[in-house]
């Protein structure tokens, strides 16, 4: 929750650099952007391995084999999105 409360406070404080100045500003919302990059890594990295946890303990291999499907969508879903900021974040460079 405190994740998605740091996520949510991002734009606000995008916005409130951009009246610093053009150049600065647009630098400082890439950086930030790029700092939101890795923590959305990050959480899907920490929800993947939650689930392959979850997965080790499954009481069969098909529940298992489920599992570990589903944590490697989560950690490619995770993936993509960091991808996506740090593109958007590349442009304001």
């Amino acid at each position: 929750m405190k994740k998605f409360a740091f996520f949510a406070a991002l734009p606000v404080a995008a916005l409130a650099l951009s009246a610093c100045g053009q150049d600065d500003a647009v630098e400082e919302r890439g950086d930030m952007l790029e700092e939101r990059a890795d923590a959305v890594e990050d959480y899907g990295d920490d929800q993947a391995a939650a689930m392959e946890e979850r997965a080790d303990e499954a009481p069969t291999d098909a529940q298992e084999d489920a599992l570990n499907a589903r944590a490697e969508e989560i950690d490619d879903i995770g993936d993509e999105r960091a991808d996506a900021l740090n593109e958007r974040a590349d442009e304001m460079e």
